[in-house]
């Protein structure tokens, strides 16, 4: 039986999420198109026609990391919850992101993306400060809507999020993905939260 032709988006999407298994399995070192080809089922020749090299598959990669964090930022920024909420939410999400995408730490960090191209590094700091920037917003209106502590830096907040999950990532993957998140999530959430409430608001 013949293996049913995909569009040409549903065939990078299967290219895009087999990749990164590969990613989550052997880093991106581990990476070859040949690899890629074998499990998708195509030969590799039908690789290039979807993505022209490795490094734009890579970067396809990234692009697809970016808008999925920008998305879950949009749905939290839609709902009409107060900023301490939105980023707790985005907070678990992004968790849940790196605990179903154990191959997006090792591609963020990887040597190649960290010391590669300059457009490279370029892509990978645009992800990640963006995604601190927005994080900033919502921290900040926080605090102007006295949810927040007033000596409460938005910037800090941002940075704290992100340094955590980072670490997260880290250790799951150190433990191929046998340490449980999730309490220790909501366990880290907790600090942050302490230290951001501003508790006369609530009374």
């Amino acid at each position: 039986m013949s293996r049913k032709r995909l569009s040409s988006t549903l065939r990078q999407q299967q290219i895009l999420d087999t990749t990164l298994d590969i990613i989550a399995e052997k880093g991106l070192g581990g990476v070859s198109t040949s690899e890629i080809a074998q499990r998708v089922g195509i030969v590799p020749s039908a690789l290039y026609r979807h993505f022209e090299s490795k490094e734009a598959l890579i970067d396809a990669l990234l692009d697809r990391t970016h808008l999925t964090l920008f998305e879950n930022v949009r749905k939290m920024t839609l709902k009409k919850s107060d900023p301490k909420e939105d980023l707790k939410n985005l907070f678990l999400l992004h968790l849940e992101f790196i605990r179903k995408n154990p191959g997006i730490p090792k591609l963020v960090f990887s040597d190649a993306a960290v010391f590669g191209s300059p457009e490279r590094k370029k892509k990978v700091l645009s992800i990640v400060k963006n995604y601190m920037n927005k994080l900033t917003e919502i921290a900040e209106k926080g605090r102007r809507e006295g949810d927040f502590l007033q000596d409460t830096s938005p910037e800090a907040v941002a940075f704290s999020m992100v340094s955590f999950v980072q670490y997260v990532g880290l250790i799951s993957n150190l433990s191929e993905g046998k340490t449980d998140i999730g309490e220790l999530a909501e366990q880290a959430w907790s600090y942050i939260e302490r230290g951001i409430q501003s508790y006369q608001a609530k009374e």
